[in-house]
């Protein structure tokens, strides 16, 4: 009767231990470049690579008064912000009405932001490259912003669907026999208990807007160039300007870390809403 306690307890132990060194493996990237970031240019191409060494702070002051990071660091805040809110503010009404009205072509339409989704970005961002140069709107925050949003908007529409259709139809039916309105029985009923999933929707697409790459490359050139698209300022010459790019690669991931910890709780309960069922 001793071993089944002692058995689970292992088997618990053991699927700890595998979890833990999966987190390893995938955090040993980004622990190296964060590590990288204060090491001397001699220590980062240093072989085999050097564990301890003395940090430096010189990488991040090349970053910051010679790049001036910061600065595309802030048109990549301006497009991220404002493309979570316009993606969600087109994104849930437009869930709703999917997942609530039954009209004709509902479905064409549904699997057609499903092509969007899947569509790359690559295969048309020179036909948006020749919009922006006829409408004199390249290289603006606006357009990179519009952009984004062909992509974000059938997204968060994808995501959004099952959150909304998971909220019984019988809770805004009562709001409505009280007084609300349709409006208002989305306000007050369906859209606070399906507020988890707009915060991990929010997360996933700031997240998507922050790294996003092909766009910001090829529809930008000063003003609205991102923080993505200066990994070419350290290819020069002599060589790749290995600790300088870590040190940028290190505050660019400051903003989603950051952002991701504030709302973890929201983030984590949209991901295992469903899971348990009673």
């Amino acid at each position: 009767m001793k071993r089944k306690p002692f058995r689970k307890k292992a088997a618990q132990l053991m699927l700890e231990l595998i979890a833990f060194v999966v987190v390893a493996l995938f955090l040993f990237p980004y622990l190296y470049m964060v590590a990288s970031a204060f090491k001397t240019r001699m220590d980062a191409f240093a072989y085999p690579p050097k564990w301890f060494f003395t940090p430096t702070l010189e990488n991040f002051r090349i970053v910051l008064r010679d790049i001036r990071i910061l600065d595309f660091m802030e048109n990549s805040a301006v497009v991220a912000v404002f493309s979570v809110l316009l993606t969600l503010l087109i994104a849930v009404p437009a869930t709703y009405a999917l997942a609530r009205y039954e009209f004709k072509g509902k479905t064409f339409i549904a699997y057609s932001f499903l092509f969007m989704q899947l569509l790359p970005a690559i295969s048309i961002v020179f036909a948006l490259f020749f919009v922006a140069r006829q409408l004199n709107l390249y290289d603006t925050h606006f357009y990179l912003i519009v952009c984004n949003l062909l992509w974000n908007v059938p997204y968060a529409i994808w995501m959004l669907r099952g959150f909304v259709e998971g909220v019984p139809k019988s809770l805004e039916e009562a709001a409505i026999m009280d007084g609300c309105s349709r409006f208002g029985a989305f306000l007050r009923v369906t859209l606070p208990l399906i507020s988890g999933g707009v915060a991990a929707t929010a997360i996933l697409v700031f997240i998507f807007v922050w790294n996003e790459f092909p766009l910001a490359f090829f529809l930008t050139s000063v003003n609205a160039k991102t923080l993505p698209t200066t990994i070419g300022f350290f290819m020069t010459h002599s060589g790749v300007q290995w600790g300088p790019m870590f040190a940028a690669a290190t505050l660019g991931t400051l903003p989603s870390v950051v952002f991701v910890l504030l709302v973890r709780k929201y983030f984590v309960s949209a991901l295992t809403l469903g899971a348990v069922k009673e």
